[in-house]
Formats: C-alpha cells, structure tokens, sequence
C-alpha cells in the first residue's frame, strides 16, 4: 500500500469537538437559556446528547436547535442560537498538543499533508485556535468550496491540492458516513478514529486508531 500524503479532518481528529461543545457550549447554553425551574442540568445535558446525536454529522445547526425545540421552550428564532452555538465552540476550542506534534514531525521530514472539513466560516477560526492553521501546508473548508463530504468533488480538490492521485492519499477522519465512504468513493485510503466506537458500516477502513500520533509509526514515517 503505497500512501504518498495524508489529508485529515478536523473536529474530532485533530481537535476535540465534542470538549468544546460539552464543556463550552453546553453549560454556556443551560446558564443562559434554560429554565432552572424547569430542567436541572443533569436532565438538560441528555436532552443535548440525545439531540446531538441525531444532529452532530450536520453542517446544519438549525436542526440541533430545531430537536432541542422538542423537549425545550426556546424563544428566540433558530439563527440567534446558531450564532451563539458558534460562537460558544470556536471560543471553546483547544489545541491538541499530541495531534499538533504529530502535524509537526510530518513538516519536518516535508510529508504532504493538509485538512478537509465539513463547514462554514467558523472553521476558520477553529484552525488558528487550535494551532492546526499555522502548521497546515493547506486547508479546504467546504461550506467554501460549495459541497460538504461525502461529495465527490471535495474529495478530488483536496487531490489537487496535495498534488497527488487519489490512490496515493490516506484520509483520516472520525465519521465513517462522510469521511470513510467519501474517500473511499475517490479510492482514497482511508483511517477511521474509533473514539471507543466499533465502525458502524460493512466496507471496513484501511486503518482504525485511537488518535493521529499512531499514523507515524503505522505508516513508518518517524
């Protein structure tokens, strides 16, 4: 298996999304909007993780806020939440500093690499916050592009911009639906970060990891 350069994802692969979005945007949330009467925070945290969980693999954040609606009266209309939800996570996000070693030792023997995320202008500043952005020799955000993975033609950019063939391009990603089967549908191959999980789908990964640094070794590469 010849892997000449490395794309990644970005939340949940080389940044934690889900600690941004329990520790930061959740008990931002119930401090501001949630009727302590009503909910302790106990109960509201699984009403959010039940939301989240349907929710979570959408660009989409109105559909969060449209599930929270459901079991929570909430007043304002679904932008003004978005825009606090985005502004709560990229505030809450934090670097990875084994993630950001990892990125560095691959610029240090100049292995080509670079980030393909699903989203919207907040990626961004994901990146500079968590230190990805200065080390990353390149970073496409699709909501940018105009197609989200698992769309073909993301994927086939992202080719472009490493300046190799799909073939020879191993993506690294946490969500088997859009990460692993949009590489796969380019014939890319693929690394799925399990986070305690068993892949969900039959047409299994090249690779599954517990984090980023692991790639060195499997791949040889320091």
């Amino acid at each position: 298996m010849k892997i000449s350069g490395i794309i990644y994802d970005l939340d949940d692969t080389l940044i934690s999304r889900d600690e941004a979005f329990y520790s930061g945007f959740t008990k931002k949330f119930y401090e501001k909007f949630v009727d302590k009467n009503e909910f302790d925070f106990d109960t509201f945290f699984q009403i959010m993780k039940s939301a989240d969980k349907i929710t979570k693999w959408s660009p989409e954040k109105e559909n969060l806020f449209n599930e929270l609606r459901k079991n929570i009266n909430l007043v304002e209309d679904n932008k003004f939440y978005v825009d606090f939800f985005w502004e709560s996570i990229v505030n809450s996000v934090k670097p990875d500093l084994e993630a950001n070693k990892h990125l560095e030792g691959l610029n240090k023997i100049n292995f080509p690499w670079g980030v393909l995320t699903n989203g919207y202008k907040y990626q961004h500043e994901k990146m500079i916050r968590s230190g990805v952005g200065k080390l990353a020799p390149f970073y496409i955000v699709s909501g940018d592009f105009g197609c989200h993975k698992p769309c073909k033609e993301v994927f086939i950019e992202a080719s472009k911009k490493i300046d190799l063939s799909c073939e020879e391009i191993l993506f690294v990603g946490d969500t088997a639906e859009t990460d692993i089967m949009g590489a796969k549908s380019v014939g890319m191959k693929t690394a799925w970060v399990k986070m305690g999980r068993r892949y969900p789908l039959e047409d299994k990964p090249d690779f599954e990891i517990d984090h980023v640094k692991e790639l060195g070794s499997i791949l040889n590469l320091f």
